[in-house]
């Protein structure tokens, strides 16, 4: 039988069953770059999947935008607390000179000898405004910035579209599943697109989808 894995940042003691209490729930942490469209959009999907803020916590990043900090923010929340499951830093390529250092960040502390982190990657190419437009349209037509994602978004699917703007998930959650299928699609054709567009985003999407499965599943049999 294949042993069970166990997050590298919580101890085995919290694993052990003790009589009349359920197993430890999953606790994932998701760091995006600021007060953008990002945190608005997962804590809206993490309502709507009925996960708690314990055990989605989305950080608030005190560190700035840059991918780099986006990583650092998000190592630091991890060692000093050493709670979470899986970890997932939400940035953009857009302009920034360090996107590549953050992604290579990541690989280095997820491929640690000592005290690896259980975390990852979700990006989007050229920014995040990609993924919401996967929700309305099928494309890999290449783009020169975000403001031509969000010019496309105003233009034919939301003319009210704000990065702030929580309300717009009214339009998003029920094109959730053609968003998935959209980015799925995108993502075996990134490479021959020298991945422009791309986005990564329906995989952290998934795993908020499974752990609200895997929730409803232990209420059930509880």
């Amino acid at each position: 039988m294949a042993k069970k894995h166990i997050s590298p940042l919580r101890s085995r003691d919290s694993f052990r069953r003790k009589p009349g209490r359920k197993p430890p729930r999953s606790v994932t942490l998701i760091v995006c770059e600021g007060e953008k469209t990002e945190p608005f959009y997962f804590e809206a999907l993490r309502r709507h999947y009925g996960l708690s803020n314990a055990e989605i916590v989305i950080a608030d990043n005190t560190r700035g935008s840059a991918p780099v900090s986006v990583v650092e923010f998000a190592e630091r929340k991890a060692r000093n607390e050493s709670s979470y499951d899986r970890i997932f830093c939400v940035f953009d390529r857009d302009a920034h000179e360090n996107f590549e250092r953050a992604r290579q960040q990541i690989r280095d502390l997820a491929e640690k000898k000592r005290r690896p982190l259980p975390i990852a990657e979700i990006i989007s190419i050229p920014c995040f405004e990609l993924w919401i437009l996967l929700h309305f349209e099928r494309s890999d037509a290449a783009f020169e910035n975000c403001v031509a994602v969000v010019r496309r978004i105003r233009g034919k699917h939301l003319p009210g579209y704000s990065k702030s703007d929580d309300f717009i998930m009214n339009a998003l959650l029920p094109r959730l599943d053609d968003a998935m299928a959209n980015a799925e699609w995108l993502e075996r054709r990134a490479m021959a697109n020298e991945w422009n567009p791309y986005t990564s985003a329906h995989r952290l999407v998934r795993h908020m989808k499974t752990e609200s499965e895997r929730k409803n599943e232990s209420v059930a049999d509880s």
